[in-house]
């Protein structure tokens, strides 16, 4: 029974590796990045400009805004932040 454990763990591992590396999961991977430098722009900005009143919180909203729509993302939610 550890044998088949192992072996379905395994297969399971290699055939999540080869999905990474086929164009099924590369917008994962760009999305993942995006979030990454997203949220790393937001606490830049935040330290920047919060004596001016101009922060974004960070949550998994506005993660996944920038994370989808990039730097448009990323504008648009301190554009929305300077409205509101």
């Amino acid at each position: 029974m550890n044998a088949m454990m192992w072996l379905v763990a395994a297969l399971g591992f290699g055939f999540f590796a080869y999905l990474l590396y086929t164009r099924q999961f590369k917008w994962l991977l760009s999305v993942t990045r995006n979030v990454a430098l997203g949220v790393i722009g937001i606490l830049i900005f935040n330290f920047l400009f919060s004596g001016m009143g101009l922060a974004v919180g960070i949550n998994a909203i506005t993660a996944l805004v920038v994370g989808l729509l990039g730097a448009p993302g990323f504008l648009l939610l301190y554009a929305a932040q300077m409205l509101l």
